[in-house]
């Protein structure tokens, strides 16, 4: 059983802005056929609800055919039904829709009678339903869909005996449309159902339906399935769906993960480069200056002698010789340096040193007044002798 079509959420994408009665308070209703009126919903309900035309008001064709079939079989049953629900239960009605007889509340039509006025296009469904069930063999469907051609010749294929049978199949194929694709029929008038306006590809899906299961095959699938088992196939497709969308999440996090470790190893690899190479260069560095000049040797002692010694000692000639030359002629001018230097040490370590004995041997006389009540030490030796 389906209401998809009669629900508000289908209809309100051909008007995302509140309709006019909403946003300015005014007392007509909108372009598009969202809302429904109550008022007639009720006369449909009281004078034609024995054959289920109510519910085909409320764009539920698969319920207009239960209702009738089980109002002939049960003697009215869902007839008085819903007359009690539309007399009795209105607020209820026009917010969360009608229910089934032993099933409960099934949302048919829910909202789209919450609006005191209906929008202007909102009998459209209904007439064309009646036309074309009642006067789809003479193309009365098309004159009032606006495509009179089609009407026309509809109409003379009927009237010819050669050619009824194909208005006979036609009528029948677009009966068999209308109620078990509400939905895809809505989309290709959406103009004068005042219903969303469906793309090309929505419209020639809707035109040519095997089409469907070449550009979406699992989508032609689950609605296979849903025409025969019902609402009972629709939690093993969302849980169908679920895993479908975990598996996905969990190859893009992979993939995430391959393309992290990539680059990982990539600046790793950029990482040891660069250290070799400031190795090598540091070890080529270190090779040229313990050529050159040998920093432990020359340090080790500030003789002169023993400087010149070792740099003579190092000095091989060939590629080296001017540089070693250059460095032996430069450490000759260290002869006097190092004697000064010391020296000068050595004079300020001992004048500081005698500065300071003699300092404590020159003692002052302390000549500060004493503190009142206290002897001086040479008082205090005077008074006692």
């Amino acid at each position: 059983m389906s209401d998809s079509v009669s629900r508000i959420e289908f209809w309100r994408e051909a008007n995302p802005t509140p309709s006019t009665n909403e946003k300015k308070g005014a007392q007509e209703g909108g372009p598009n056929a969202i809302y429904l009126s109550y008022d007639f919903f009720l006369v449909l309900t009281v004078l034609g609800g024995f054959f289920g035309l109510d519910h085909l008001y409320l764009r539920s064709p698969y319920t207009f055919i239960a209702k009738a079939i089980v109002n002939i079989m049960c003697f009215g049953v869902w007839w008085i039904y819903d007359m009690a629900q539309a007399f009795f239960n209105a607020d209820v009605v026009k917010v969360f829709g009608l229910g089934v007889p032993g099933f409960g509340p099934k949302g048919i039509a829910a909202g789209v009678l919450a609006n005191d006025v209906p929008d202007k296009k909102h009998f459209r469904f209904f007439a064309y339903a009646m036309s074309l069930i009642f006067g789809g063999l003479v193309g009365m469907d098309s004159f009032v869909l606006g495509s009179n051609d089609w009407g026309f010749i509809q109409l003379l294929c009927f009237i010819s005996v050669i050619f009824a049978p194909v208005s006979i199949g036609n009528w029948l194929y677009k009966l068999l449309r209308f109620f078990t694709d509400t939905k895809a029929v809505v989309e290709e008038h959406s103009e004068y159902f005042g219903a969303p306006v469906s793309s090309f590809k929505d419209s020639l899906l809707a035109r040519i339906p095997i089409l469907g299961a070449l550009f979406s095959p699992f989508d032609s699938i689950k609605r296979f399935f849903a025409s025969l088992f019902g609402d009972a196939i629709e939690p093993i497709i969302k849980t169908v769906d679920g895993v479908v969308t975990t598996v996905d999440d969990t190859v893009k996090t992979v993939d995430d993960a391959i393309i992290l470790g990539r680059n990982a190893i990539s600046k790793g690899a950029d990482i040891i480069s660069d250290v070799a190479n400031t190795v090598d260069k540091a070890s080529r560095a270190f090779s040229m200056s313990s050529q050159v000049v040998p920093g432990a040797s020359l340090y080790s002692t500030i003789t002169p002698d023993s400087v010149q010694g070792e740099l003579k000692g190092k000095a091989v000639g060939g590629s080296l010789g001017a540089v070693t030359a250059t460095a032996i002629a430069a450490t000759e001018n260290l002869n006097a340096i190092h004697y000064v230097l010391l020296g000068t040490l050595v004079v300020i370590i001992l004048g500081g040193f005698f500065t300071a004995y003699s300092r404590t041997k020159n003692v002052q006389p302390d000549d500060a007044p004493p503190e009142p009540g206290v002897l001086r030490v040479p008082d205090s030796k005077k008074r006692t002798a």
